[in-house]
C-alpha cells in the first residue's frame, strides 16, 4: 500500500508504538476506532555510566492536563468542523462511485459485446474491495494513526479509478475498479474514529450524521448522478467513474492540510519530540497483532451467531437497495419507458425514507433509552437498542410487496415509486438499531471487530445482487420476482425481536465476551 507522501522528521518507515491500553469507540460506522486511554509508556531515566544498571520509571502518557493544546476536543470549531467534514464526504464520494456506472452499464455492453453480468462486474468488484480495505487498515492504523489512512487511500482511490476510465480494455476497467475499491475504502474503518476524537460524545452524533447516512445516502443517488452525467458529456460511460472524482476533488486538498486526530498517535510522537525513550515492541510481535485483527471479524462472521445473524439481517436489507441498481431500470423502462434520468429519478422516495430513519431512531432514543438509562443508572441493556429495529422490520416488507405489485401501465408511476419511502425507512432504522446494538454487546473489547464482521457481510451480499436480479426478474416476472424478496423480508421480521426478547440468553452463549447486564 506505499505511495508517496512526505514524511515529517517524527515519522518512522514502521512506527513502533507505545504500550498502551485501547478503548473502541462507541460508534456503529467505526470498525477500527481505536481509542487510546490511560496510556503508559516505559520511559529511560537519565542516562547512567557504562557498566551500570539504568533505572526504569513507568510514567503515565496523556494529555497535560483538560487544556492541552495538542488534544483535538481543543481545537478550534471551525477546525474540529473541516476535519469532521472530510471523512463524510469522502465517504459520500466513495459510495457515490459504487452506482454512478450502472447508468454506463449499458453502454459498456455495447462497447466491449458483453453480457449484462460481465458489464457489471466493475460495479460488483469496487464493492468486494469494501470488504478488504477496512480489514486492512484496521489494524495498520494503530501504528501509523489515522490521517496516514487518508493520505494513502485517496491517491490509490484516484489513481485506479483514473486507470479505470482511461483504459479502453475491459480486463483493465475491472481490475482497476477492484484496486480501487481495495485501496481507496479503508477510510470507512477510521471515519467515525476521527469524528470521535475530535467530539465530546454528547456532540459525536450530531456532528456524524452525514458520515452515517453516505453508506446508504452514495449508492442511492449514485444512479441519478450517473445519468445526468453521462447524459450530459455525449454518453461516455467513462464519465461514471469521473463523477465521483469531481465530489472528491476538494477532499484531496483538505487531506493535505489535515492534523492527526489519533490520541495514541499524536502522544507517541509528542513523546519522540520530548527525547522520551519509549519501549517498543518488536516487528514479529506487532505483524502477529496485526494479522489477529485482520482475523477476527473474518471469525465473528463464521463462528459468531450472534454477530453473524444480525449482521445477514442488516445485509439483505442494505442489498436490496443494490438490487434497485437493476430492478429499477427493468420495471420503470419496462412498464413506464423511463430513460436512466427518469429512473434515477426515482430514488429520490427512498432518500426520504432515509430522512425518516434518522427521526425515528432519535425518536426511540430520548423516549425509550434514555429513560432506561437513568433508571438503571447507566447499565442499560444492549437490547434497548433495537426499539428502532422492532418497528422498521415491519416496513422493509410493506415497501417491497409495494413495489412488487403496484408497477402496471393503467397505474400512474408516482404510485410504485413512493414504495421506496417505506422501504428507505425501514432499512435504515432497523441499520442503525442493529450497529448501536452489536457495540453495546460486545463493547469495548470486540465491538470494532464485530461492527467489521457486519461490513464484510453487508458488502459482500451487495456486491453480488446486482449480477442476477434481472435474471430473476426475467424468470420470475416483475410482480413474483419483487414478491419473492418481500418474502424474504418477511421471514427475516422475527430477528429483531428474537433477539429483543432472548437477547440477554444468546449473549451468554457468545464466545467473545459481552454486556453482562
Amino acid at each position: 500500500m506505499a505511495m508517496p507522501w512526505h514524511l515529517s522528521d517524527d515519522d518512522e518507515a514502521w512506527p513502533t508504538p507505545i504500550h498502551s491500553t485501547l478503548e473502541l469507540s462507541n460508534y456503529p460506522e467505526a470498525p477500527s476506532t481505536l481509542k487510546a486511554k490511560d496510556s503508559r509508556a516505559r520511559i529511560l531515566s537519565e542516562p547512567s555510566p557504562p557498566n551500570s544498571l539504568q533505572a526504569i520509571k513507568t510514567v503515565s502518557l496523556d494529555w497535560d492536563g483538560p487544556n492541552d493544546v495538542d488534544n483535538p476536543r481543543n481545537w478550534p470549531k471551525w477546525k474540529k468542523i473541516f476535519h469532521s467534514a472530510i471523512p463524510a464526504i469522502y465517504s459520500f464520494g466513495l459510495t457515490t462511485g459504487i452506482s454512478t456506472f450502472v447508468a454506463g452499464v449499458p453502454l459498456v455492453m455495447i462497447q466491449f459485446q458483453v453480457a449484462r453480468t460481465i458489464a457489471l462486474l466493475p460495479v460488483s468488484l469496487y464493492t468486494v474491495g469494501f470488504c478488504i480495505g477496512p480489514l486492512i487498515c484496521s489494524p495498520f492504523s494503530e501504528l501509523y494513526g489515522r490521517r496516514m489512512i487518508y493520505w494513502t487511500n485517496f491517491p490509490m482511490l484516484i489513481i485506479f479509478d483514473a486507470i479505470a476510465a482511461a483504459s479502453d480494455k475491459l480486463s483493465v476497467l475491472i481490475l482497476f475498479r477492484f484496486l480501487a475499491g481495495v485501496g481507496g475504502s479503508g477510510v470507512l474503518a477510521v471515519g467515525a474514529g476521527t469524528i470521535s476524537d475530535l467530539w465530546e460524545t454528547s456532540d459525536a452524533g450530531r456532528v456524524g450524521l452525514f458520515y452515517i447516512l453516505a453508506p446508504f445516502l452514495g449508492p442511492t443517488l449514485g444512479p441519478l448522478i450517473g445519468a445526468y452525467i453521462i447524459a450530459q458529456y455525449g454518453n461516455d460511460w467513462k464519465f461514471a467513474i469521473w463523477g465521483p472524482m469531481i465530489i472528491l476533488a476538494p477532499i484531496g486538498l483538505a487531506i493535505c492540510l489535515m492534523e492527526e486526530t489519533s490520541k495514541s498517535r499524536i502522544l507517541y510522537l509528542r513523546a519522540k519530540r520530548r527525547g522520551s525513550q519509549l519501549d517498543i515492541e518488536s516487528r514479529s510481535a506487532m505483524m502477529k497483532k496485526f494479522g489477529k485483527a485482520m482475523l477476527k471479524p473474518l471469525h465473528m462472521c463464521v463462528f459468531e451467531p450472534l454477530a453473524a445473524v444480525v449482521s445477514i439481517y442488516t445485509a439483505y436489507n442494505f442489498s436490496m437497495i443494490f438490487s434497485f441498481f437493476g430492478s429499477y431500470s427493468y420495471v420503470y423502462g419496462s412498464v413506464y419507458q423511463f430513460d436512466a434520468k427518469q429512473v434515477g429519478l426515482c430514488y429520490i422516495a427512498v432518500v426520504c425514507g432515509f430522512l425518516m430513519a434518522i427521526v425515528t431512531f432519535g425518536f426511540f432514543d430520548i423516549t425509550k433509552y434514555r429513560p432506561e438509562m437513568v433508571r438503571t443508572n447507566g447499565r442499560v441493556a444492549p437490547e434497548h437498542r433495537l426499539y428502532s429495529a422492532l418497528f422498521g422490520c415491519w416496513l422493509i416488507p410493506i415497501g417491497l410487496f409495494w413495489y412488487a405489485w403496484v408497477p402496471r401501465p393503467e397505474i400512474k408511476w408516482i404510485v410504485p415509486v413512493l414504495a421506496g419511502f417505506p422501504f428507505g425507512w425501514g432499512v435504515l432504522a432497523s441499520f442503525l438499531s442493529c450497529m448501536s446494538y452489536l457495540v453495546d454487546t460486545y463493547q469495548a473489547t470486540n465491538s470494532a471487530s464485530a461492527v467489521a464482521a457486519n461490513g464484510v457481510i453487508r458488502f459482500a451480499l451487495g456486491a453480488s445482487f446486482p449480477l442476477f436480479i434481472i435474471q430473476v426478474y426475467e424468470h420470475l416476472g416483475i410482480h413474483w420476482a419483487g414478491s419473492l424478496f418481500a418474502f424474504i423480508a418477511v421471514a427475516m421480521i422475527p430477528v429483531p425481536w428474537i433477539f429483543f426478547w432472548k437477547g440477554k440468553e444468546l449473549r451468554r452463549r457468545s464466545h467473545y465476551d459481552t454486556c453482562t447486564y
